[in-house]
């Protein structure tokens, strides 16, 4: 049993297991016990870079991206493959990365990791917005704009004042994050909870509220064009809504153990937190349709259907719609 106190040869090592603890230290560890999970990590944060390429990459053979949903769904995973990167170079390099780059890392790591969670509070929003008006979806640039201001904005809102106070001579040592000190992320439980916990717990909460007037809506809806655009997009509601429950179940994981005071479920907890990219491949991509359009090669062109079919498709009548509607359900 050694403590924190020891050699810097010892402070590397018990550095490394930061990463899994995402912050937590405890007094006395046991070297050989977290060390099994070392390859376990590294694996899992390859695991979700690789997932997060081809999500992007199938998007844009698809044409997903074009949508203002699509969109969304690339910009979170272009902010996990940052994070994971970054967060991989630290666990290969620690100890030999020079303060000032590795500030930066744990600046860009909070950044991009804080930013899939507002991206996902805009998913939920956007998804509210669209049910609760009769409207199309909107393809327009200027509304994916506007979201990016939002998300990015409320990202640097959190990331800037921890800036500031990580300098501040004002602000006791164990309430700053420490950007590079320990690691190239934040250091300290406190920090995880003020600077990261706080802000991603927040988010969740808006996402809750936001599904639960969209779930309101669906079942309120009464006339048949209202009918018709819930239908339309009652799927996408469906997928973003597993997306939040699964970041937030795991967003509770991080509370566990430093509540029951049991070791081992930190590293649960984090290697839980590294496959964020593996859950959106699972979620957006893992779909029969789109491994349909992937494996076939074609796009997703509804021009190609014959045009029976697609005055058929165009024209469902008034009772196949309500008796569709009048049954939801919110978990495919």
């Amino acid at each position: 049993m050694e403590n924190f106190t020891q050699p810097s040869s010892y402070i590397y090592e018990k550095n490394l297991t930061d990463i899994i603890e995402y912050g937590n230290f405890n007094s006395s560890v046991q070297k050989p016990v977290l060390s099994k999970y070392y390859p376990f990590l590294a694996a899992e944060l390859g695991l979700s870079i690789l997932c997060s390429v081809i999500l992007i990459l199938v998007y844009i053979i698809i044409g997903e991206h074009r949508t203002l949903p699509g969109k969304n769904v690339i910009t979170i995973s272009l902010c996990l493959i940052v994070t994971y990167v970054l967060l991989i170079i630290d666990l290969l390099m620690r100890g030999r990365i020079p303060y000032a780059i590795c500030f930066t890392m744990g600046v860009t790591v909070q950044t991009t990791f804080l930013a899939t969670f507002f991206w996902t509070n805009v998913m939920s929003y956007d998804i509210m917005r669209t049910m609760a008006s009769v409207k199309r979806d909107s393809v327009r640039t200027s509304k994916f704009w506007k979201y990016s201001a939002y998300a990015w904005l409320m990202t640097f809102f959190c990331v800037a004042p921890a800036i500031v106070i990580d300098f501040s001579d004002f602000v006791p040592e164990e309430y700053k994050p420490k950007f590079g000190v320990k690691k190239c992320w934040l250091t300290g439980q406190i920090a995880f909870l003020v600077y990261f916990n706080l802000p991603v717990g927040l988010t969740l909460a808006a996402n809750c509220i936001f599904f639960v007037i969209t779930a309101r809506t669906i079942v309120l809806v009464r006339s048949a064009t209202a009918i018709l655009a819930a239908n339309r997009h009652k799927k996408r509601f469906r997928l973003c809504m597993k997306l939040v429950l699964i970041m937030g179940l795991i967003w509770i994981t991080e509370f566990i153990p430093w509540l029951t005071g049991i070791y081992y479920l930190y590293a649960v907890a984090g290697m839980l937190n590294c496959l964020h990219g593996v859950y959106l491949f699972l979620i957006f991509v893992c779909k029969r349709r789109i491994l349909k359009q992937v494996v076939g090669d074609i796009p997703c062109n509804c021009s190609r259907n014959s045009p029976s079919k697609a005055k058929k498709k165009q024209s469902p009548s008034i009772d196949t719609i309500i008796t569709t509607i009048s049954a939801p359900s919110f978990i495919d």
